[in-house]
């Protein structure tokens, strides 16, 4: 017959584990975005798409990172630049994903792994996807997205 410990210690790593990644994050709203833009508040913006959809719509002076889906250590390594950038100017981060889930999540651990201050650190809810204010995106053609 097996221990019982043996069946509890998976289950308390599983669940230690859930509850960690479901710690709080901070998540800012695409209104309060446009009004950090609109008073010139200077920011650093992470934006972890894939090149491609980088290409086709992201903010004016984003950090490209083409760190999506930020699960390897490679791709978690592509956001060291932002961490570059917030140690230079000390600046809020903003990360930008496709949709402000699982991949910005990541990189929001990566960061504050990397010591980023968490009250300066933020995803972009519903990321480039949800984003109403089309003015503020550019493509890498120069126009409006």
């Amino acid at each position: 017959m097996l221990n019982k410990a043996f069946f509890m210690v998976p289950i308390f790593c599983l669940f230690y584990t859930v509850a960690a990644l479901a710690a709080d994050i901070n998540y800012m709203a695409a209104d309060e975005l446009k009004t950090m833009f609109d008073n010139n508040k200077r920011l650093v913006i992470a934006d972890i798409q894939k090149p491609n959809e980088f290409k086709k719509h992201h903010f004016y002076s984003a950090i490209e990172t083409a760190a999506y889906p930020v699960k390897s250590n490679a791709s978690q390594q592509r956001l060291d630049k932002v961490v570059n950038m917030y140690e230079k100017t000390g600046n809020p981060i903003i990360i930008v994903g496709p949709r402000g889930s699982s991949a910005s999540k990541r990189a929001y651990q990566y960061l504050l792994d990397q010591d980023v201050d968490e009250d300066e650190l933020f995803i972009l809810k519903g990321g480039i996807k949800d984003w109403p204010y089309k003015e503020f995106l550019i493509d890498m053609a120069g126009g409006c997205a």
